[in-house]
C-alpha cells in the first residue's frame, strides 16, 4: 500500500493527475459500467453512471463532467447519436471516448471524424483505458 501511494505521489501514475476529474460512464450493460467505474475510481477519478444516451444528457444538464465514456450501441439514444447530440449542443467541448466491440475500421473513422476523442475496443484493455482517460482530461499527460 505504501509503495502504491509513493508511486502515485511521484507523478509517474495517472492518478497523480486526476484530482477532482469527473467522468460520466454511459453503457446499457451494468457490468461494463461497474467495471469501468471500478478501474477509474481506483485511479482517483470520480465517476457517474448512465444507462443510455438520454439519461446521460439528463445528467449533463445538471452536472459538469470532464470526460464522457460511452458505448457505441445502446437503446433509447445510442452512443453515436448521443455523441452527435452532445457535440452539437455542448457549450464546452467535453472529450468523448467511445467503447465498442462492433465497429469496423470505417465506422471507427466516422466516429473520430464526428468528434470523438478516441475509440477503444471492448473488452477494454484497462491500461489503455486509463492512459487514454488521462490523456483526454490532462493533455500534458500524453507522455505517460
Amino acid at each position: 500500500m505504501k509503495k502504491r501511494q509513493e508511486k502515485a505521489a511521484s507523478g509517474d501514475h495517472p492518478s497523480s493527475l486526476c484530482v477532482a476529474k469527473r467522468i460520466l460512464i454511459v453503457d446499457d450493460d451494468p457490468l461494463v459500467r461497474r467495471t469501468v467505474r471500478t478501474v477509474l475510481e481506483s485511479q482517483g477519478y470520480h465517476c457517474i453512471e448512465a444507462e443510455h444516451g438520454g439519461a446521460a444528457l439528463h445528467w449533463l444538464n445538471r452536472e459538469n463532467v470532464d470526460l464522457v465514456i460511452s458505448d457505441s450501441h445502446m437503446p433509447v439514444l445510442g452512443g453515436l447519436k448521443f455523441l452527435q447530440t452532445l457535440l452539437k449542443h455542448a457549450e464546452n467541448r467535453i472529450p468523448v471516448i467511445i467503447l465498442s466491440g462492433t465497429l469496423d475500421l470505417m465506422d471507427r473513422q466516422k466516429v473520430l471524424q464526428s468528434g470523438a476523442y478516441a475509440v477503444l475496443e471492448k473488452p477494454c484493455n484497462f491500461r489503455e483505458l486509463v492512459l487514454t482517460v488521462a490523456q483526454a482530461v490532462h493533455p500534458q499527460s500524453r507522455s505517460l
